[in-house]
Protein backbone atom coordinates (compact mmCIF):
# COMPACT_ATOMS: atom_id res chain seq x y z
CA UNK A 1 0.00 0.00 0.00
CA UNK A 2 1.34 3.40 -1.10
CA UNK A 3 0.65 6.87 1.12
CA UNK A 4 -2.00 7.15 -1.77
CA UNK A 5 -3.92 4.14 -0.58
CA UNK A 6 -3.44 2.69 -3.79
CA UNK A 7 -2.43 -0.91 -4.29
CA UNK A 8 -0.37 -2.37 -7.61
CA UNK A 9 -3.10 -4.23 -9.59
CA UNK A 10 -2.09 -6.94 -12.88
CA UNK A 11 -4.66 -6.41 -15.56
CA UNK A 12 -6.08 -8.98 -17.65
CA UNK A 13 -3.24 -8.55 -20.18
CA UNK A 14 -0.94 -9.32 -17.74
CA UNK A 15 0.52 -5.23 -17.45
CA UNK A 16 1.29 -3.81 -13.95
CA UNK A 17 -0.24 -0.69 -12.97
CA UNK A 18 0.41 1.97 -9.98
CA UNK A 19 -3.29 1.22 -8.90
CA UNK A 20 -6.68 -0.97 -9.60
CA UNK A 21 -8.59 2.16 -11.27
CA UNK A 22 -5.69 2.16 -13.96
CA UNK A 23 -5.86 -1.89 -14.42
CA UNK A 24 -9.32 -1.70 -15.03
CA UNK A 25 -9.04 1.54 -17.32
CA UNK A 26 -6.39 -1.08 -19.02
CA UNK A 27 -9.22 -3.26 -19.20
CA UNK A 28 -11.67 -1.49 -21.25
CA UNK A 29 -8.95 0.29 -23.59
CA UNK A 30 -7.78 -3.26 -24.65
CA UNK A 31 -11.73 -4.19 -25.01
CA UNK A 32 -11.97 -1.04 -26.91
CA UNK A 33 -9.04 -1.56 -29.60
CA UNK A 34 -10.44 -5.35 -30.01
CA UNK A 35 -14.10 -3.41 -31.01
CA UNK A 36 -12.06 -1.11 -33.36
CA UNK A 37 -13.09 1.88 -31.44
CA UNK A 38 -9.63 2.96 -30.67
CA UNK A 39 -6.01 1.24 -31.95
CA UNK A 40 -2.02 2.11 -31.55
CA UNK A 41 -2.77 1.37 -27.85
CA UNK A 42 0.10 2.20 -25.79
CA UNK A 43 1.20 1.97 -22.39
CA UNK A 44 3.21 4.31 -20.04
CA UNK A 45 3.77 6.87 -22.94
CA UNK A 46 6.56 9.45 -22.29
CA UNK A 47 6.42 13.11 -23.11
CA UNK A 48 9.54 14.75 -22.77
CA UNK A 49 8.68 17.83 -21.00
CA UNK A 50 12.50 19.47 -20.88
CA UNK A 51 15.50 18.05 -22.54
CA UNK A 52 18.75 17.69 -20.75
CA UNK A 53 21.36 20.22 -20.90
CA UNK A 54 24.66 21.23 -18.85
CA UNK A 55 24.87 23.86 -16.64
CA UNK A 56 28.14 25.55 -15.56
CA UNK A 57 29.52 22.20 -16.28
CA UNK A 58 26.87 20.36 -14.36
CA UNK A 59 24.62 17.82 -16.19
CA UNK A 60 20.87 18.11 -15.99
CA UNK A 61 18.60 15.37 -16.13
CA UNK A 62 16.05 15.92 -18.78
CA UNK A 63 12.10 16.32 -17.47
CA UNK A 64 9.52 13.60 -18.39
CA UNK A 65 6.14 13.14 -18.52
CA UNK A 66 4.59 9.50 -18.25
CA UNK A 67 1.11 9.47 -18.70
CA UNK A 68 -0.84 6.02 -18.48
CA UNK A 69 -2.23 5.57 -21.71
CA UNK A 70 -1.67 6.91 -25.38
CA UNK A 71 -4.07 5.66 -28.08
CA UNK A 72 -5.84 6.50 -31.56
CA UNK A 73 -9.41 7.29 -31.14
CA UNK A 74 -10.72 6.46 -35.20
CA UNK A 75 -13.97 8.07 -34.52
CA UNK A 76 -12.53 11.44 -33.44
CA UNK A 77 -9.58 11.30 -35.45
CA UNK A 78 -6.69 11.99 -32.99
CA UNK A 79 -4.62 10.61 -30.71
CA UNK A 80 -5.61 10.53 -26.83
CA UNK A 81 -3.60 10.65 -23.96
CA UNK A 82 -5.01 9.72 -21.19
CA UNK A 83 -4.29 10.48 -17.41
CA UNK A 84 -6.22 8.13 -14.53
CA UNK A 85 -5.64 9.70 -11.50
CA UNK A 86 -7.27 9.32 -7.49
CA UNK A 87 -4.90 11.97 -6.08
CA UNK A 88 -3.19 14.72 -8.18
CA UNK A 89 -0.09 16.13 -6.77
CA UNK A 90 1.78 19.39 -6.60
CA UNK A 91 4.49 17.36 -9.32
CA UNK A 92 2.08 16.06 -11.50
CA UNK A 93 -0.13 19.25 -11.34
CA UNK A 94 3.06 21.53 -12.33
CA UNK A 95 3.97 18.28 -14.77
CA UNK A 96 0.61 18.18 -16.55
CA UNK A 97 0.63 22.43 -17.24
CA UNK A 98 4.13 21.86 -18.95
CA UNK A 99 2.74 18.78 -20.79
CA UNK A 100 -0.46 20.94 -22.30
CA UNK A 101 2.01 23.66 -23.27
CA UNK A 102 3.72 21.62 -25.59
CA UNK A 103 0.50 19.85 -26.87
CA UNK A 104 -1.37 23.18 -27.37
CA UNK A 105 -1.19 23.34 -31.05
CA UNK A 106 -1.72 19.75 -31.61
CA UNK A 107 -4.40 17.51 -32.13
CA UNK A 108 -3.72 15.37 -29.41
CA UNK A 109 -6.35 15.03 -26.62
CA UNK A 110 -5.49 15.10 -22.78
CA UNK A 111 -8.14 13.06 -20.77
CA UNK A 112 -8.07 12.46 -16.94
CA UNK A 113 -10.40 9.56 -15.95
Amino acid sequence: MTKYHSRATVCNQGHKHASKKEANRCDELALMERAGVISLLEQQPEFILQGKFKYRGKAIRKIVYRADFKYWDKEKSRFVVEEVKGFKTAVYRLKKKMLLYILQDSRIEFIEI
